[in-house]
């Protein structure tokens, strides 16, 4: 279980980064910045899947399945952080022309993020913790489903070579 733990920790730790990168604006952020964080996010899915393919061994405890809980209610929410900042920044995107590089990286990320919350949600005792899980669940995929709305049409900067996952953290 400690090794589940840390999956989630180090996932949290990822999302942070990319958010505080974010941050700043679209608009001061370089098309290397933004390649870097298309690297971070590719980090971001090795580590659910890296943390899927631990979590699907372990029975968690009541208590265990708590402490998962505590640390999903934070990874939920720097993940809707993220997908509003990458609404926020679309016109600056498109300036820049590397929207359709994010829309690619969020459509990416969405798969791995529901094999990530399925088996969360398989793992998560009966009640009030499941109910919870799926509830987080529900609100990162509306928040992925709305930004993928908002780039719909997106296109620049799919190309772009972003040399693979990013793990400098």
């Amino acid at each position: 279980m400690d090794k589940v733990l840390k999956d989630l920790t180090d996932i949290e730790r990822k999302l942070s980064k990319i958010v505080k990168i974010s941050s700043k604006g679209a608009s001061s952020l370089t098309v290397k910045e933004i390649v870097k964080l298309s690297r971070k996010g590719s980090s971001v899915a090795s580590c659910m899947k890296k943390y899927v393919r631990d979590y699907e061994g372990v029975t968690p405890t009541d208590a265990q399945a708590k402490e998962v809980l505590a640390l999903l209610e934070k990874v939920a929410s720097v993940n809707e952080r993220q997908m509003k900042l990458a609404r926020d920044d679309k016109p600056a995107m498109d300036k820049m022309h590397v929207a359709g590089l994010v829309k690619k990286n969020i459509s990416k990320g969405q798969e791995t993020s529901g094999a990530f919350w399925g088996v969360v949600i398989e793992k998560s005792p009966e009640g009030v913790i499941k109910g919870e899980v799926k509830a987080l669940d529900e609100r990162v995929k509306r928040a992925v489903v709305e930004t993928l709305r908002v780039y719909g049409d997106a296109t620049g900067g799919e190309d772009q070579d972003i040399g693979g996952e990013d793990d400098s953290d």
